[in-house]
């Protein structure tokens, strides 16, 4: 969240903030548990698996899965399935689609088709795709919002895109 990549600065913040190293491994609190495996992304991100009251939400909003066939990609595909297995939400970026990707490889961020392929055999209950493209329109992004609730809902018990207001509900 620094300037150079973030418009927002911690000091506009009206928030009393306090910090934490996180280390390896799973933190307790007192009613859940959260561990992070790192992500694939220009700058050190994690993804954060909560757990709460036996349910595993995962929120990987800067994650890029790549499609090349190197063997530190296809080992990082196989750390990132085993992490998500069994998730009852999985919230991932998807910033792009397959051709848009081409373009941007390294940048971050994945294509929605590759994260819903990945994810399809993971046993994960509801996908909901975020961070989307700021040139993709709402026209654009209804049209893909419905073409994934038909086509792939046999993967998951719920695959959408994410939204402003959006609640979710842990099935």
């Amino acid at each position: 969240m620094t300037n150079t990549f973030f418009p927002v600065a911690m000091d506009m913040f009206d928030a009393e903030m306090h910090y934490q190293t996180f280390e390896q491994g799973e933190l307790t609190f007192d009613r859940y548990k959260v561990d992070f495996m790192w992500a694939k992304h220009t700058l050190q991100t994690a993804i954060y698996r909560f757990k709460i009251n036996g349910k595993k939400i995962i929120i990987a909003s800067d994650n890029e899965l790549p499609q090349d066939n190197s063997l530190e990609s296809q080992t990082f595909i196989q750390e990132f399935k085993a992490f998500v297995k069994d998730a009852d939400i999985l919230v991932h970026d998807a910033q792009f689609n397959n051709t848009q990707y081409q373009e941007c490889i390294g940048w971050g961020h994945s294509a929605w088709e590759h994260v819903v392929d990945i994810c399809a055999s993971c046993n994960i209950k509801q996908l909901i795709l975020t961070h989307h493209d700021p040139d993709s329109d709402d026209v654009y992004l209804e049209e893909l919002d419905q073409r994934l609730a038909q086509d792939y809902s046999e993967n998951f018990e719920s695959v959408c895109l994410a939204r402003e207001g959006m609640i979710v509900e842990v099935l």
